[in-house]
């Protein structure tokens, strides 16, 4: 969840409530968007962010666990069906970008379309490449992050806003 948290401070998401690794389906960061718009550059900067969480664990822990993938709320699931919704109904695909293709079936349609299956896995490819990106530029405060909900498991209201602040801190200006 540093991870997710992190990227979401390093692209000014909007403002976070509350960080956990103490869920029933694994940790969660929520919060709330700070724009209205749905462009294309938010919403690949969401996935982004979203995989931000996997990066970090690959990063710094050596390898993702199975809590980013594996079920249809994980990081891997939202960010496939986001990345599937630009390239088929919100007209960002490269290809056919005028074209609305609603997919009923949702991910398993992508088992069928190769093509549109590669044209959403390199958006995602891509994504995942700027957040390992974020990752090692921003080490030091995710692990400062990590660290603190390993003690704390939620942070939530002043106390959040306070680890927040010393988190922004230790932040690195991108190159």
């Amino acid at each position: 969840e540093a991870g997710h948290a992190v990227a979401r401070l390093h692209f000014r998401l909007g403002p976070i409530f509350e960080i956990t690794i103490d869920a029933p389906d694994g940790g969660y960061t929520l919060g709330e968007l700070g724009q209205d718009e749905q462009t294309e550059e938010l919403l690949t900067t969401i996935i982004i962010a979203n995989l931000a969480g996997r990066a970090a664990e690959e990063e710094i822990l050596g390898s993702a666990t199975s809590n980013s993938g594996g079920s249809e709320r994980s990081d891997l699931a939202l960010v496939t069906k986001l990345a599937l919704d630009m390239e088929t109904i919100l007209g960002f695909s490269a290809k056919w970008p005028l074209l609305y293709r609603k997919v009923e079936s949702g991910t398993a349609f992508l088992g069928t379309d190769l093509e549109l299956a590669h044209s959403v896995n390199a958006r995602l490819e891509t994504a995942y490449k700027a957040a390992r990106d974020i990752v090692r530029d921003q080490r030091a405060a995710i692990e400062f992050l990590a660290n603190t909900l390993l003690a704390e498991e939620t942070l939530e209201g002043p106390e959040l806003d306070a680890i927040l602040e010393q988190v922004r801190q230790k932040m690195v200006d991108p190159p």
